[in-house]
């Protein structure tokens, strides 16, 4: 998942920092293979999902990573254990069932201590520089700094602009929408923890990131062309795993 020389020049930005991400979730959309496997476990090129995540923050000087884990969490934590194969310390923090991105992330509060940390979700890939991510987020300081990417959608029908009286004054045949997209990597400080209530499912999307915003709290945006994809469904799954091998992955794999 990384960069090159890009990963040399950057490993020591976050050296102090701790990495979250949330496995917590039952990946109902990638049924029926998440029937007896949770979703960050399913291999892609060869490998599951997770331990590219890990090994993708460690190439960034991360080296302790707390896993929020919920949904048949001891398949998780019996292949990945205390984390020593992969050179990282690994922590637990466990909930009996899924609490949605930002209660996942509660149960993890304990384990972070006073410090910032990076967290996200446990079913993508990405080829972000990180290490830059999180020099923008300590320069700007704020409650935190979340990765962008650009994002397309092809509208089906074709797009009608009115003016006054209902005249028609534009006509734009299946017109594309591009917008700035939540990427799901994110560099928090600890105080993101007053928005989040605790005791029951949260989600940082539409209940804390809002809420902190409406109280006048500063979120950054990163954005950087890189790869990225959501492997949160079959087809985006099997799209992920092609290119691991191939187009964007190709030099990285040939090294390991």
């Amino acid at each position: 998942m990384g960069e090159g020389s890009d990963i040399i020049s950057h490993a020591g930005a976050a050296s102090t920092m701790k990495g979250v991400v949330l496995v917590g979730g039952v990946g109902t959309r990638l049924r029926p293979l998440t029937y007896v496997m949770p979703k960050c476990m399913l291999p892609v090129g060869a490998k599951p999902l997770l331990e590219r995540t890990i090994t993708w923050l460690k190439e960034y000087g991360i080296e302790e990573v707390v896993l929020c884990v919920a949904y048949l969490k001891n398949r998780i934590k019996e292949y990945f254990g205390d984390g020593d194969q992969l050179g990282v310390k690994i922590s637990y923090a466990e909930t009996d069932m899924p609490m949605g991105t930002g209660g996942q992330l509660k149960s993890a509060q304990e384990l972070l201590g006073d410090q910032s940390f990076v967290t996200m979700n446990g079913d993508i890939l990405t080829s972000l520089n990180l290490g830059k991510m999180i020099e923008l987020h300590r320069r700007r300081k704020g409650i935190g700094t979340l990765a962008l990417k650009k994002f397309e959608i092809k509208v089906p029908y074709g797009k009608i602009s009115l003016g006054g009286r209902d005249r028609i004054m534009r006509f734009d045949e299946k017109p594309t929408l591009s917008f700035n997209a939540n990427a799901g990597v994110y560099v928090l400080s600890p105080r993101i923890f007053e928005y989040i209530p605790a005791g029951r499912p949260v989600s940082l999307e539409t209940e804390t990131f809002p809420t902190a915003l409406d109280r006048g709290e500063q979120l950054n945006a990163y954005y950087q062309d890189a790869y990225w994809a959501d492997v949160g469904n079959l087809v985006d799954y099997e799209k992920a795993d092609k290119e691991i091998l191939t187009k964007y992955f190709a030099k990285t794999e040939a090294r390991i």
